[in-house]
């Protein structure tokens, strides 16, 4: 009888939402990031025919985009917040050409480093409290994320760069060389993040980067630039989840031990 009763407890008490299987999100709640992604610039330099814009999503430019690395680190503070620093590496250019200032032909080139914090909130969250109809994957494990995260997110950093300027920019009177050659930028966005198994996931991002700077470009004119520049940055990475102790700290060394994350 005992034989009998004991292995439909157990399935009962799997059954049952659980607070403690509901926290095994804190024994992986350190992420490292790393990806490629684009740049492109919205200044005063460049962008539509027309004046006719939103937000310069009318002067994202395949000519004019750029490639970036990227390398992040995520902290889990709860189930669907997390905390995120980023470090980006990237290009920016723009050219009048096209334009509706193709006669002035000012165009610039620059590099740029973005260090940046970022607060993210998940809409669609990868952990999710057991079901009956959830419990086990297809090798008989418990199975307790989804797998696909979508979130918002939001921030704020700092901006370096060092444009490089044609002769017809370079010759404009509004044309500082001394001009200030850092910024504060303000991220945000939305991402999705696709989990492979408890190690690893796929993920990306798109978002405007509001900076408080109008020299990203080099140039800033008096009379026509009425905002500061910004800038688009998408980007795909892969992320490695990070095994965490009991004292919350991040194993990155020392034997590995079996879990169901």
């Amino acid at each position: 009888m005992i034989k009998r009763v004991f292995p439909i407890i157990l399935l009962v008490i799997f059954c049952l939402p659980q607070q403690g299987n509901a926290q095994r999100w804190k024994l992986r709640r350190y992420e490292a990031l790393f990806g490629v992604g684009f740049l492109n610039y919205f200044g005063d330099i460049g962008g539509a025919a027309t004046s006719d814009n939103w937000f310069g999503l009318k002067d994202l430019s395949i000519k004019h985009t750029r490639p970036s690395l990227y390398l992040g680190a995520r902290y889990k503070i709860r189930e669907n917040m997390s905390v995120k620093m980023n470090l980006m590496y990237g290009f920016l250019a723009g050219s009048d050409e096209g334009s509706k200032n193709n006669d002035r032909g000012f165009e610039f080139s620059t590099n740029i480093f973005e260090p940046s914090v970022q607060f993210e909130y998940s809409i669609i969250s990868e952990e999710k409290r057991y079901q009956s109809s959830a419990l086990f994957n297809k090798r008989g494990m418990i199975n307790n994320f989804s797998q696909i995260n979508l979130y918002l997110y939001a921030g704020i950093g700092g901006v370096f760069f060092n444009p490089k300027v044609n002769d017809a920019l370079e010759n404009a009177v509004a044309y500082d060389p001394d001009h200030p050659k850092a910024g504060i930028v303000l991220p945000g966005g939305i991402g999705l993040k696709y989990v492979i198994n408890q190690n690893w996931s796929v993920g990306g991002e798109f978002g405007i980067r509001f900076t408080a700077t109008d020299y990203l470009d080099g140039y800033s004119h008096p009379e026509f630039s009425r905002a500061n520049d910004l800038y688009y940055f998408g980007f795909i990475n892969g992320i490695y989840r990070i095994r965490t102790s009991r004292a919350g700290v991040p194993i990155i060394f020392g034997r590995k031990r079996k879990t169901f994350l």
